[in-house]
């Protein structure tokens, strides 16, 4: 009857206070007695050695050794005890007890007289507990010893338990690592238990300043009532993780000791729950990181939630495909496919045919195809617990932030808190059980020369040594071979790492249709503005198929989410000519800010940069006479470039075959046959407007005359083209001639100001002749698929708009 009394009274009390049971409600204790009582039974017992003798009354002799830490028991004798330095530290040794003995003054000096002849007549007994003690005593140092260097090695306290569990069951698809149960040292019981061994050792007054600090931070400012009246420890701890959680909890209390003056609890609470603490700061600096998301170039203001926007891709294991997709709206180009398809966040799960387990990953894709998205991702979702809960701790370590001090020896652990102050001294990340992810992104940007051949072997995280020789390290699994690796990079760059050394390779292949579909109804708050932008996209074939490049579609969403406040607008098919012209500029600053940096002069567009673009259009409008999608260093050398100038801006292609190191055997494509069939345009465009150079007709004369070029009608430049398309049997000019065309808009040519053309170059002369030359060519008769171009290309003319609304 007393114990259902008990619960209905702690029933009540609970209900008065308005808190929900105790998410510990096994270790609830009803005083604080108990639950020290507790704590003293689950430790081991302490170490003895008896010394055995007769039982005699206690004397001076017995006082004596009361200050030796021994403790009188009349029928077996002394007992010293021994405890370990962990029980010293979470407990301060209880003072002797001392029975008190009335003595008259001639008692007094007997009992001093006799003390004093005794100690000059050798007394065996006493030497051999003298031998005894000193024994413990070397034992004790010794152990004290041992434990201060397990302490210093790896600056933590563990508790280790024995109790078998089975494993885990296999975890979903989309789950990430999580074959493993939960460490010991992130269970809701060690945290706990460790919280209420420090706050049991507070005095009354000390609690309750403890508790009023609390009320300085934001979480406590209205839960304050709720844990104001608590006296029990472990009723405070609990509160205190249902509130806030594990790591914020542990991370109060520490701050809270130390504003209490109790740095010796803070100290170690916090070396016995350190890997909590670390996981907690990290997320922290993870979520201020990485929750955010900039689409386009960085802008003040204009980061979007990456949750709010994200949607996975299409991610597979290396097969024999190349990473740029061929699918063209004119052009059906067959190929093959040889690989499997995964999840992003099962990039380090084993497939049921490997034999080992996946330890370092490279991560490839052409550009814009949200390398770096997938990353962040990642990271948020670990974050929130939703993925891949196996590892510990994730370390992002930016390959551009990685080329600081090539000529200091530094360890890796050094390294590691370089980045992130919160891992300071974690010495513990070189045992077994401590399972993290280094992240490398964009390797590309890696400066360092991966020497895996001279590089010497580093097997210990506190060797100092080169950073280059820590990475190669870390890649060959020769430091920290426990830890996962996860590099992502342009194709390119993957063959500086040794493929024996990769146990998997991964590319993203960007968005299915169901997918686009999904990112556009998601990013806007209005779901039904979103379909309208995704309808209106799909009535051009073109911008379906390009928008698998998350980039793209994010400029698509963009652009049609503003122009659908018009009423009017949406009842004519869309161009395309104008998103490609802006792909271009935005993919060139981005490169720009990847390799010169984010300051206003690093940003400009120089003299060569302008003419790059133009060369790199000379090269594409041979590559499409030649009837072909790829290139060679030879090609680029051909219009004056090298291969130095296409890797600082590569976000227009990316390569795709190399046969050998020789770098004239490797084979290079543009991330899409559009993007080179626009550039190839955008060549020949450039060229009439600016200099007057008909490039279709390279031999017929024009004009002398200074800035008759500027006033010269297009029908000279569109009259060669149109036929040369018209009389292509495989439809090999029609994107070209489509992007041509679309290039004379006002709207479109404006996007070139600044950059190919003069800010304040005039207008094309001779659209209409243009238009009346493209209907006269329809009404002939043509094959279907050059006549259906014929009608895109009006849609890609102002006038041809209106011409297909009325």
């Amino acid at each position: 009857m007393s114990l259902v009394a008990e619960d209905s009274d702690s029933d009540v009390d609970r209900n008065r206070m308005d808190r929900p049971p105790s998410s510990y409600g096994s270790m609830h204790s009803d005083d604080q007695d108990e639950e020290l009582d507790y704590i003293e039974d689950s430790e081991p017992p302490p170490a003895r050695v008896r010394l055995q003798r007769p039982d005699s009354p206690e004397t001076a002799i017995t006082e004596r050794t009361h200050t030796h830490q021994s403790s009188i028991h009349h029928s077996g004798g002394v007992y010293l005890t021994r405890q370990s330095i962990t029980q010293e530290e979470f407990r301060s040794p209880a003072p002797p007890t001392r029975e008190p003995t009335i003595l008259d003054q001639s008692e007094l000096q007997s009992e001093i007289r006799t003390e004093a002849e005794m100690d000059e007549e050798p007394n065996d007994r006493e030497m051999d507990f003298q031998d005894q003690q000193n024994e413990g005593s070397a034992m004790e140092v010794q152990e004290e010893q041992a434990e201060a260097t397990t302490v210093e090695d790896f600056d933590e306290i563990v508790e280790y338990s024995d109790e078998q569990r089975d494993p885990p069951p296999r975890p979903p698809e989309g789950a990430g690592l999580h074959f493993q149960h939960t460490h010991t040292a992130f269970t809701l019981r060690h945290v706990l238990m460790a919280m209420v061994r420090s706050l049991s050792q507070l005095h009354p007054s000390d609690m309750g300043y403890y508790k009023r600090s609390l009320s300085t931070h934001c979480r406590f400012k209205k839960n304050y009532a709720t844990i104001k009246d608590l006296q029990d420890p472990l009723d405070v701890a609990d509160k205190m993780i249902e509130i806030c959680g594990q790591g914020e909890a542990l991370y109060l209390t520490v701050r809270n000791l130390q504003s209490i003056g109790r740095d010796d609890l803070a100290v170690i609470l916090r070396k016995t729950c350190r890997r909590v603490l670390l996981q907690h700061d990290l997320k922290i600096a993870h979520d201020r990181r990485y929750y955010s998301l900039y689409e386009g170039r960085c802008r003040p203001g204009q980061q979007r939630y990456i949750s709010d926007v994200y949607v996975e891709p299409v991610t597979v294991i290396r097969g024999r495909r190349d990473v740029v997709n061929p699918e063209n709206e004119v052009r059906k180009i067959p190929y093959t496919i040889e690989e499997t398809a995964i999840r992003p966040a099962d990039i380090f799960c084993p497939l049921p045919q490997d034999q080992k387990p996946v330890r370092t990953v490279i991560m490839t894709g052409v550009p814009a195809c949200g390398l770096t998205v997938a990353i962040s991702k990642f990271i948020i979702d670990w974050m929130e617990e939703k993925t891949n809960r196996d590892f510990q701790f994730i370390f992002p370590l930016p390959a551009k932030d990685l080329n600081f001090g090539k000529d200091k020896d530094r360890s890796f652990l050094e390294v590691i808190s370089y980045f992130y102050g919160e891992a300071e001294n974690i010495k513990f990340l070189e045992k077994e059980d401590c399972l993290c992810l280094f992240i490398i992104d964009s390797l590309e940007m890696c400066q360092h020369p991966l020497d895996f051949k001279n590089n010497k072997t580093i097997t210990s995280a506190r060797e100092p040594a080169k950073f280059d020789v820590l990475l190669t390290n870390l890649i060959k699994g020769t430091l920290l071979p426990h830890c996962k690796v996860w590099i992502t990079s342009h194709v390119t760059d993957t063959y500086r790492i040794p493929s024996n050394l990769v146990d998997r390779y991964v590319e993203l292949r960007g968005w299915t249709d169901d997918k686009k579909e999904e990112f556009f109804t998601k990013r806007t708050p209005e779901p039904e503005l979103g379909r309208k932008v995704y309808n209106h996209m799909k009535r051009s074939k073109a911008l379906e198929i390009i928008c698998h490049l998350p980039l793209f579609s994010w400029m698509v969403a963009y652009i049609y989410e503003r122009a659908f406040r018009d009423p009017e607008f949406g009842k004519h098919p869309p161009g395309i000519t104008a998103f490609y012209s802006q792909y271009i500029v935005v993919q060139m600053n981005r490169s720009f800010e990847k390799y010169r940096g984010c300051n206003v002069d690093a940003q400009k567009w120089t003299d060569f940069d302008k003419n790059f673009t133009e060369l790199m259009g000379k090269m594409a409008y041979r590559m499409i006479q030649e009837a072909r999608d790829y290139f060679t260093v030879d090609d680029l050398q051909a219009v004056g470039l090298k291969y130095d100038d296409l890797k600082c801006r590569d976000g227009l292609t990316t390569e795709v075959k190399r046969e050998s190191a020789d770098v004239r055997t490797w084979v290079f494509k543009f991330v899409h046959v559009t993007v080179q069939e626009y550039i190839a345009a955008m060549y020949v465009y450039v060229a009439y407007r600016k200099n007057g150079k008909n490039v279709i007709e390279p031999n017929k004369m024009t004009s002398w005359l200074p800035g008759s070029n500027k006033d010269r009608s297009v029908i000279d430049l569109y009259r060669p083209a149109i036929d040369r398309a018209l009389a292509s049997p495989n439809g090999q000019w029609d994107m070209f001639l489509r992007f041509l065309i679309g290039l004379v808009t006002p709207g479109t040519e404006e996007n070139l100001h600044g950059y190919q053309l003069n800010h304040y170059h005039p207008k094309a002369k001779g659209t209409e002749d243009v238009v009346k030359y493209i209907k006269k060519k329809m009404k002939d008769s043509l094959n279907p698929d050059r006549y259906k171009n014929l009608e895109l290309c009006l849609v890609e003319l102002e006038e041809g708009k209106e011409e297909v609304r009325r």
